[in-house]
């Protein structure tokens, strides 16, 4: 089962805090006791730009965007970003298993991880 409490995230936000670059705003949280969610607010960089487009996201008019963090090679246009990103989850799966078979729809991992730029309700900013 899924579990997140406050002495692991204290994990996490240490292995996380020397990967995250210089001038980018983040929070990082704990949701319902499973998930750990990196909140970006903002940074000198634009996260949301560097996206890749597809039919369903359309960077030019996008204020916040979710990021899977499996997939952080196939999100983003440019190397650099990729890269970043890649260290990022890394951190936040710091202590994380998977041990999920879908096959026969039975999930068990160690906690869940979001990562998001930007809010729905507060855009992300370029600074």
């Amino acid at each position: 089962m899924a579990y997140v409490d406050q002495d692991k995230k204290a994990k996490i936000a240490a292995a996380l805090k020397p990967v995250m670059p210089k001038g980018w705003k983040y929070t990082l949280a704990v949701q319902n006791h499973s998930t750990i969610v990196l909140n970006i607010a903002s940074a000198p960089v634009d996260i949301i730009a560097a996206l890749v487009p597809s039919e369903f996201r359309n960077p030019a008019t996008m204020t916040y965007a979710q990021i899977y963090h499996k997939r952080t090679d196939e999100c983003f246009t440019c190397a650099e970003m990729t890269a970043i990103f890649a260290k990022i989850s890394d951190a936040l799966n710091l202590d994380n298993f998977d041990k999920s078979d879908s096959m026969t729809d039975y999930f068990h991992v160690g906690h869940y991880v979001d990562i998001n730029v930007g809010k729905w309700n507060k855009p992300f900013a370029v600074k």
